[in-house]
């Protein structure tokens, strides 16, 4: 769990606007404030504090009739991408939503998943002339993708199939290259913490074959929600034949001595990941075998 100090300076920087409204920095100065005044990293409390403050910010406030719920996601979207993907800030965040669902004007998470569509847009760009200045950094995509993946991986947000698709997709199943957004080797780090921080729930869609169609023909599985990418060509959506795709995926590109120490560190994190899920199940399935 990384310790180090966080910095969200520059989401108050009025020139690009990161957060537009006062309800957006009045939670960014309150998660601030919760976090810097917590004595210890302890989840629970934190995010119940955190909870507790973003209730006051309504007195007397129908939350069903204004923005204070949609400012709230767009909000912690952006401080996702300052907290570092191994900072327990990335927990007490998750925490603060499943707190939320059970509370009025939160319950239901309304609007979540729009926002985080919204946010989908402002992935790293590689071409200056197409750059937007609100756009995430390589590294704020990956925290922001790790915060994605752990409220993924609860039993909530279960709309966030297609990020999930998305990432590990672009990440695992298309050949590296170099086009708009973001670069190969972020892709590739993304799909990876998809995995570490989601890998069950993946495997439990893996299992039910989820979104998959097998009646399907393959020239339009590249095309429609949770589609494949060029290099597998099984079903879409979730399947068994699809996750060891990309463990096999991962297993390949591990034995290339192209990328940075981080990617190395992701892909080895996710195997282990994969391999520990599958040994579960084995063991679950087989207790006098294993």
């Amino acid at each position: 769990m990384s310790d180090q100090s966080l910095s969200f300076q520059h989401l108050r920087d009025e020139e690009f606007c990161l957060l537009s409204t006062e309800d957006e920095l009045d939670i960014l100065d309150l998660f601030e404030s919760v976090l810097s005044s917590s004595p210890d990293a302890d989840v629970e409390q934190t995010s119940q504090r955190f909870v507790d403050g973003l209730i006051k910010l309504a007195p007397g406030r129908s939350l069903e009739d204004q923005s204070l719920p949609r400012s709230t996601w767009t909000a912690l979207n952006r401080i996702a991408g300052c907290i570092d993907h191994r900072h327990y800030g990335q927990d007490v965040l998750v925490s603060t939503v499943r707190k939320l669902n059970g509370v009025e004007g939160w319950k239901g998470l309304p609007e979540i998943w729009i926002a985080m569509r919204d946010t989908w847009n402002l992935s790293p760009t590689n071409n200056p002339e197409a750059k937007d200045e609100r756009e995430f950094t390589a590294k704020e995509w990956l925290n922001l993708n790790s915060f994605a993946a752990r409220l993924y991986n609860g039993p909530h947000v279960g709309s966030f199939a297609l990020f999930a698709i998305c990432e590990l997709k672009e990440g695992l199943e298309g050949e590296p290259k170099d086009d708009d957004r973001p670069e190969p080797e972020t892709r590739l780090q993304v799909s990876c913490e998809w995995v570490v921080q989601s890998g069950r729930r993946l495997m439990r869609e893996s299992l039910l074959d989820t979104y998959a169609d097998p009646k399907e023909k393959l020239e339009t599985r590249h095309y429609n929600p949770y589609s494949i990418g060029p290099l597998f060509t099984g079903l879409r959506g979730f399947t068994l034949e699809r996750w060891g795709f990309w463990k096999r995926r991962l297993l390949e590109l591990r034995d290339e001595k192209i990328y940075g120490e981080i990617t190395y560190k992701l892909m080895d994190e996710a195997i282990e990941v994969m391999t520990t899920i599958e040994e579960d199940i084995l063991k679950k399935s087989y207790p006098d075998v294993v």
